[in-house]
């Protein structure tokens, strides 16, 4: 990811979230532009809480994206996902999450799966080249106002808490939508592929603090 960056957006502050202090000395030679934040969560929610709060607190920006370390950038991600933010504004659109495309996604956000009677152009799928709306979007890589992020936050869990944030904002009038722009995702390599122990993880929590979705996942 770190790379990727260096590569093909090497001008954008970097705000970087992580509990390995050896890595800091690394990044000067990587990407001097960036800003170390110690992490101590347990949890993709409060990590993204920690790191997006900190990054707008530090910095004067009307929207940050969100990005996990095991996704690649292509030289055209940033330009595309700044394109429809800026579409999707001129538009009128209340949006609350933009999230990148990618190879290991979420239904909504993966190339692997087709629109219906998607044709295909070139090398990839027509849709590809258009703007669409989600209900969820997995922040893998994804741009987020300042307005929204102010209106809610990530849940305390690994599973479901974009979900959760999906549905928090829809509820206060924002729309969330999948960007032309794309990025490679290595993919569960933190929580891994047990789905089954995925899912029952975050059972208690959203039981006891979000009672309004626990049947939405465990119904």
């Amino acid at each position: 990811m770190l790379e990727s960056i260096r590569q093909y957006a090497p001008e954008m502050p970097v705000y970087i979230s992580g509990n390995d202090l050896g890595l800091v000395s690394k990044l000067k030679n990587i990407l001097p532009n960036f800003c170390w934040m110690p992490n101590t969560a347990k949890n993709f929610g409060d990590a993204y809480n920690a790191a997006t709060d900190y990054a707008f607190k530090h910095g004067r920006f009307d929207s940050v994206i969100m990005a996990n370390d095991d996704v690649v950038m292509t030289p055209s991600t940033i330009d595309l996902l700044a394109e429809d933010a800026r579409i999707l504004e001129s538009s009128g659109v209340k949006a609350g999450f933009i999230g990148a495309r990618s190879d290991y996604v979420l239904y909504n956000q993966n190339i692997r799966f087709p629109v219906s009677k998607d044709n295909v152009i070139g090398v990839k799928w027509e849709s590809e080249d258009y703007i669409k709306q989600a209900e969820v979007i997995a922040p893998i890589f994804a741009s987020i106002s300042r307005e929204a992020w102010e209106t809610a936050k990530f849940p305390s869990t690994n599973w479901y808490s974009d979900n959760i944030i999906c549905h928090d904002l829809q509820k206060a009038g924002f729309q969330h939508f999948v960007s032309r722009a794309y990025v490679h995702h290595a993919g569960s390599q933190t929580v891994g592929t047990d789905f089954e122990k995925c899912h029952e993880e975050p059972r208690e929590w959203i039981k006891a603090n979000r009672p309004d979705m626990y049947e939405v996942f465990y119904g």
